[in-house]
């Protein structure tokens, strides 16, 4: 009888366990995430189409999960000169690049486009966006 009572207080401690460690999630219900474009700046009038400075920070209060940064011109989003697709868990994601515009006329707009999970699964995303056009 002892070994009886024995198996059922294994199984029900480790069905505890199973539980308690799989809502990886739950912890996540807390995070929030900052996304700040530094550059370029939303309106931005750029003079020097040759050396664009895109430099975007994500902050995590508890971890990032996924981040996204697309860049295209305005109304082409097939054409995608940053294409930035990475899963970390890192709490900031610093992405910083020079990007050579100058095969685009004077006038052109352009799009950045800033997309990061809040949770694992990503069922919430937080976003930011700017516009800005060459000179």
């Amino acid at each position: 009888m002892k070994k009886f009572k024995f198996y059922y207080l294994f199984a029900f401690l480790t069905l505890g366990l199973f539980i308690a460690s799989c809502d990886d999630d739950e912890g996540d219900a807390s995070n929030v995430i900052t996304i700040t474009i530094e550059e370029p700046l939303n309106d931005e009038i750029i003079t020097d189409c040759g050396e664009v400075h895109v430099h975007v920070d994500i902050e995590a209060s508890i971890e990032n999960h996924e981040v996204e940064i697309i860049l295209h011109p305005e109304g082409d989003v097939s054409d995608k000169i940053i294409d930035f697709d990475r899963h970390e868990h890192d709490q900031v994601i610093t992405f910083e690049d020079e990007v050579d515009l100058c095969s685009y006329p004077a006038g052109t707009c352009f799009h950045l486009e800033v997309e990061a999970c809040v949770d694992h699964d990503c069922m919430e995303k937080a976003t930011a966006d700017a516009e800005f056009c060459l000179q």
